[in-house]
């Protein structure tokens, strides 16, 4: 009897602790691709105006994979964290600069303190895609019309968040939905650009903000 309390008692305080984590593992990713996004948050900070501070602060365009498994020792390996998750990438690689990876990391601890103050459960953004090589580029061009050939993700300084699909983990506090935390991710990349943060670019036909590191 007290062998079959002590496990009872064991199993309580792990349940406790996962819980006061705040995370629940991978989460449940929601989505709903008829978000609507306020206008002020179209961001259209084009490509142009961001390859400068690309050449900068990121590497040298990578022309291959094979190339790339070379190179990519010099940036950061990405994956998921309790701020953001990852989604396969079939058109870029999960690497980013240094000063990328801080910016993402702090637009996902900036969207959960949000939602957190408004009482809402908290989600992960999703990024889609970072880095990417010349040729990468040459065959998302071919499906995506959209995609520039002098794409600022070749520099390890850009990486792309879904403002249709986000996921959830935490089940406390109120459910809230796709539009609201869209228009949340809105105003946390608005108030980075005005700190010159980052510059962005509003990608309708995409489902996603094109988010740029400017350090």
């Amino acid at each position: 009897m007290k062998f079959r309390l002590y496990i009872y008692i064991i199993g309580v305080v792990l349940l406790t602790g996962c819980r006061s984590s705040r995370f629940v593992g991978e989460g449940q990713t929601f989505g709903a691709s008829n978000v609507g996004v306020r206008s002020e948050f179209w961001f259209k900070d084009y490509n142009t105006m961001t390859l400068d501070d690309a050449r900068r602060i990121g590497i040298l365009p990578i022309e291959n994979r094979q190339e790339a498994r070379r190179k990519v020792r010099r940036l950061n390996h990405m994956g998921d964290t309790r701020y953001y998750k990852l989604d396969p990438m079939t058109h870029s690689m999960p690497y980013l600069a240094d000063g990328a990876k801080k910016l993402l990391k702090t637009i996902g601890k900036r969207f959960q303190k949000r939602l957190r103050k408004e009482g809402y459960r908290e989600h992960r953004v999703i990024a889609t895609s970072m880095l990417r090589t010349r040729e990468d580029v040459e065959q998302l061009r071919k499906v995506n019309g959209n995609a520039s050939k002098n794409s600022a993700h070749m520099y390890a300084t850009t990486f792309d968040l879904s403002y249709t699909r986000f996921n959830r983990i935490d089940v406390k506090g109120n459910a809230v939905n796709n539009d609201k935390m869209a228009n949340l991710l809105g105003e946390v990349l608005y108030d980075l650009r005005a700190e010159g943060r980052c510059r962005v670019i509003f990608e309708r036909n995409q489902h996603c903000f094109h988010i740029m590191s400017s350090k």
